[in-house]
């Protein structure tokens, strides 16, 4: 009987033991349900903000796009504050004519319309700088829940500075007289009427297009490189093979749509030889793209802050960020603040460049032929008086009536330093370098804008005598040695090119070319090297034969982001980002701005 209860105490006390482990085992498993559930639910708000991240940032971008789509459908949407567009509604709106300050609420606008409390965006613009770089800088933040991302993007329409070489016609500009002595009335070289400035590739009319009008066509050189992007509205030609297009190019030819490795003759003329498209390694096929425009804005530059200069005026830049200027016909009257004071003596001034504003030149005095060193520091060269009876010698380019002094042209050479674009009402002449103090990787930015032509400098002079009877040139003109003035770049701390002449800017011709003066004249001049970008309505002769240059055209990569000051832009191109990056978000959890 004692032994019967010592085995039930035995069991009782096991039973105790079990139930100890069970409670124990219960505790550990709830323990590790409840790790479980939390990381679940860890891992839940975690996935909810990675979600929320991202959608912010797709919320931003939608107001970007936002932005850009009211850009596009009114060109003047940055000028004018539209105060009844939510998104732009706050307090960061400098300058706004909305009545908007400290205390205004930040508007947004929701993603999708009939999600209010859903994504959401708002966006703070500056357009103060579009004239002077031609982009409108937009912050827009997207807010999803508590979340909140801003992207900044330069939106810009952009302009001829988006390539290195842009020719609308492809054919030599009616108005040059060393094509067309007597001018043109050729079918579809620029005479009057409908046939006017007709493409290559246009369909023919009455029969004839330009292939059999008797037009100059102007073609690329064998040893010509175009190092960047290069739009053509026409169709170009190459004279001989070994033209180089490092990016390839673009034309607005048809027949390039279905154009096919590895020659791409479709986008050519018939008969060209075929270029260097890309390098050897790395080929780039030319494509189709469709035509763009330029406006004669050439006037409107009158208005713009800077220095207003009158009648043939004449620049030398210097490096400490001045320049030397003689401008005649600039006597008495206002050339702007800072820019100087002009005689009758023509005495010279120096000033300052007026920096991330412009140079304009306008018509001074009555038009006549320029007297031997009246513009500035001895230009035109010779010993002209203003006799017809006496022998003098005489720039034979002079002689053409757009080369009058009086007249709205600009004479430039020098170290550039700051950002400044030079405009004339009529044409520019480079008469020496052009290089930037900081070289292409500095701040120093130029633009070049002629209502007329821009003109590389080669004298060739002549001399005017009585051979027997009759007055008359005496028909045998030279070079002046010289010419153009050489000035050391300073990225290469030399001569750049060797041989030559550097043009470091956004050239830009309206109406007419860039061409070399006496293009056909005397021996080869070496290279033209040109660091920037280059547009014409023509195309300017460079060189014939073994006269004039060699081309070396190469894209200075910060146009992509911004342009010279007050730089035109295309009349049909749509608006859209230049660049764009993430700023920390200034915009709290509620979307308040916190500055």
């Amino acid at each position: 009987m004692m032994m019967h209860n010592r085995f039930r105490e035995l069991r009782e006390s096991d039973s105790g033991a079990a139930l100890i482990m069970v409670i124990g085992w219960m505790m550990v498993l709830a323990l590790l349900v409840s790790a479980a559930l939390g990381y679940a639910i860890q891992s839940n708000v975690v996935a909810h903000k990675g979600q929320d991240w991202g959608s912010a940032q797709s919320a931003a971008q939608a107001g970007l796009e936002d932005y850009v789509a009211r850009l596009n459908r009114n060109d003047n949407y940055a000028r004018v504050w539209d105060c009844t567009n939510p998104a732009l509604q706050g307090p960061n709106q400098s300058g706004n004519t909305c009545g908007w300050g400290a205390n205004t609420v930040t508007g947004w606008i929701p993603v999708i319309a009939t999600q209010p409390t859903g994504p959401a965006f708002h966006y703070d613009v500056d357009a103060s700088m579009l004239d002077q770089s031609g982009t409108i800088n937009v912050m827009s933040t997207g807010r999803v829940g508590k979340v909140t991302r801003t992207i900044q993007a330069a939106i810009g329409r952009g302009g001829s500075t988006d390539f290195l070489y842009y020719t609308d016609l492809e054919h030599a500009d009616p108005a040059n007289v060393g094509v067309y002595p007597s001018g043109t009335t050729k079918y579809f070289c620029g005479s009057t009427g409908a046939q006017k400035d007709i493409y290559w590739w246009s369909p023919s009319i009455s029969g004839s297009n330009r292939s059999n009008s008797g037009c100059t066509e102007i073609g690329f050189a064998a040893a010509d490189v175009l190092d960047g992007r290069v739009h053509f509205n026409d169709t170009p030609k190459l004279n001989a093979t070994g033209a180089t297009f490092l990016s390839g190019f673009e034309t607005s030819n048809p027949g390039c749509k279905t154009a096919t490795a590895p020659n791409y003759s479709g986008c050519l003329r018939s008969g060209s030889p075929i270029p260097v498209y890309g390098t050897s390694g790395s080929p780039v096929p030319p494509i189709y793209t469709d035509t763009l425009y330029l406006d004669d804005t050439s006037a409107k530059f009158s208005a713009y802050p800077g220095c207003h200069f009158y009648g043939s005026t004449r620049i030398k830049f210097n490096s400490d960020a001045t320049m030397t200027v003689w401008s005649k016909d600039s006597t008495g009257k206002s050339t702007g603040t800072g820019c100087g004071t002009f005689s009758a003596a023509n005495s010279s001034q120096t000033v300052a460049v007026p920096n991330d504003q412009v140079i304009y030149v306008s018509a001074g005095s009555a038009t006549h032929r320029c007297l031997s060193s009246e513009i500035g520091d001895g230009l035109p060269l010779g010993t002209y008086t203003g006799s017809a009876t006496t022998t003098y010698t005489y720039d034979l380019t002079m002689l053409t009536t757009d080369q009058f002094c009086g007249q709205g042209n600009l004479y430039i050479e020098g170290t550039v330093k700051g950002r400044v674009t030079m405009a004339v009402e009529n044409s520019i002449v480079v008469t020496g370098d052009l290089v930037l103090a900081n070289g292409i990787n500095g701040t120093d930015l130029v633009g070049l804008v002629a209502g007329n032509s821009v003109q590389v400098f080669h004298p060739w002079v002549d001399t005017w005598q009585k051979p027997s009877t009759t007055w008359g040139w005496k028909n045998a003109p030279a070079a002046v040695s010289g010419w153009p003035h050489r000035y050391i770049d300073p990225s290469t701390s030399a001569y750049t090119p060797t041989s030559g002449i550097q043009i470091a800017a956004s050239i830009q011709t309206l109406q007419h070319s860039f061409w070399v003066q006496q293009y056909s004249q005397g021996s080869a001049q070496g290279t033209l090297l040109v660091l920037g970008s280059i547009a014409q309505r023509w195309r300017g002769i460079v060189g014939q034969g073994s006269a004039g240059y060699v081309k070396l055209y190469k894209y200075d990569a910060r146009l992509k982001y911004s342009s010279p000051p007050y730089f035109p832009q295309w009349t049909n191109a749509k608006w859209g980002p230049r660049h764009t990056g993430e700023l920390v978000s200034t915009y709290n959890s509620a979307g308040k701005y916190v500055g």
